[in-house]
C-alpha cells in the first residue's frame, strides 16, 4: 500500500499541517527567501527553484527515518509506459474539468474583461522566465509540487482521516482527502487570482484522484509537467 494510509493518524496530521504551514509561510511571507539573499531582484524562476528546494528538503527531512519512504510518497517503481499512458488521462481530465469550471466562473462573475486582465498580468510575470528554461522549470515544479501535495500531504490526509474497513468507507475517505488536499493546493496559488486559484484547485482534484487510483504519483507528475509546459508554450 502506498501514499502512507497506514501511518499513525495523529503524527500524519501533524506532519501534513507542519509542511503546509511552511509552504504558506514561504509563499505568502513576503518572499523572504528572495529578500534575504543577493538574488532579491531575481526572476520568478529563482523564486520557484528556491521554494521547490526548500519543500523537497523538508519532505526528505520528515521521512528520513522511514525505510519505505518512496512507497509512502507514491514514488515506488512504475513502468515508464504506464506512467506516461495514465498521465494522458490526467492531462485531458484536468483540461476538461478546468474548461467547465472556468466557463461557470466567468459566467457567474460577468466581467470577462477584468478576468482577462488578471490572467494577462500573471502571464506577464511568467514571461520573465527565459524560453530555454521553460521546460526544465516545468519539470522541476511538477516533481516537487506532486511530491509535496499528491505524495506527502494527500498520503498523510488519507492516514489521518478515519475509515471503516469497507470499500465504500475507504472510497469516501479517499475522496475527502483528495478534496482537502486540492483545496490546500489551490490556497497556495492565490497569487494567480480568483480564476487561477479555481483552476489550480480543480487540477489538484484531478491529479489527486489519479494518484490515489493508480497508487503512484508518477502519472500525476508527468500530467502536471504536460499541463504547465502546454500552458506556457501554447
Amino acid at each position: 500500500v502506498v501514499m502512507a494510509p497506514d501511518v499513525d493518524a495523529s503524527p500524519a496530521l501533524r506532519q501534513a499541517a507542519g509542511l503546509l504551514l511552511l509552504f504558506y509561510g514561504v509563499v505568502y511571507g513576503g518572499g523572504l527567501l528572495i529578500q534575504l539573499t543577493p538574488l532579491r531582484h531575481g526572476s520568478p524562476m529563482v523564486s520557484a527553484l528556491l521554494l521547490g528546494l526548500v519543500m523537497l528538503f523538508a519532505v526528505r527531512f520528515i521521512v528520513r527515518r522511514d525505510v519505505a519512504w518512496r512507497g509512502s510518497l507514491g514514488l515506488g517503481y512504475q513502468p515508464v509506459g504506464a506512467a506516461v499512458g495514465w498521465s494522458l488521462l490526467g492531462f485531458v481530465g484536468t483540461y476538461v474539468m478546468n474548461i467547465a469550471v472556468s466557463l461557470g466562473y466567468l459566467t457567474s462573475r460577468g466581467s470577462l474583461t477584468a478576468q482577462a486582465a488578471e490572467r494577462v498580468h500573471w502571464m506577464g510575470v511568467l514571461a520573465d522566465v527565459p524560453a530555454a528554461a521553460i521546460l526544465p522549470l516545468a519539470a522541476f515544479v511538477a516533481v516537487w509540487e506532486e511530491t509535496v501535495f499528491r505524495g506527502f500531504v494527500l498520503g498523510r490526509l488519507r492516514a489521518a482521516l478515519p475509515a471503516a474497513d469497507t470499500r465504500g468507507a475507504r472510497l469516501r475517505r479517499d475522496a475527502l482527502a483528495v478534496l482537502l488536499c486540492a483545496l490546500c493546493f489551490g490556497a497556495g496559488h492565490g497569487y494567480h487570482g480568483g480564476l487561477g486559484l479555481l483552476q489550480t484547485t480543480t487540477a489538484g482534484i484531478a491529479l489527486g484522484a489519479l494518484a490515489v487510483w493508480r497508487r503512484r504519483i508518477w502519472p500525476a507528475i508527468v500530467a502536471h509537467f504536460a499541463i504547465d509546459a502546454f500552458g506556457r508554450v501554447a
